[in-house]
């Protein structure tokens, strides 16, 4: 995927998937699969985010403002952890 494609990608929540909060962290539940997801302080603020579709670019802005990070880390860590939940069925793409 060249830059240009990445930054037209837009990231959502599948809608299979029932969630908590427990003790500031969210816990997932993915009902076509019954596998269960837990996610930590960064985790749970990427979930947070995916309220609504968005970009890698605007994922990773909103992370630099809430976590003390390198630019390039949290733009490869936050698509890293995409990749993940999208082969999990959590996070799905499409093109804004």
């Amino acid at each position: 995927m060249t830059p240009t494609e990445t930054s037209t990608c837009l990231y959502q929540r599948t809608g299979d998937v029932i969630e908590a909060d427990v003790g500031g962290e969210v816990v997932l539940l993915h009902t076509r699969n019954w596998q269960y997801f837990e996610f930590d302080k960064v985790g749970a603020t990427i979930w947070s985010l995916l309220d609504a579709p968005r970009s890698l670019d605007a994922l990773v802005a909103s992370l630099l403002t809430h976590f003390q990070v390198d630019g390039d880390q949290c733009r490869q860590e936050t698509k890293a952890f995409l990749d993940q939940m999208m082969a999990r069925g959590l996070v799905t793409i499409g093109h804004g």
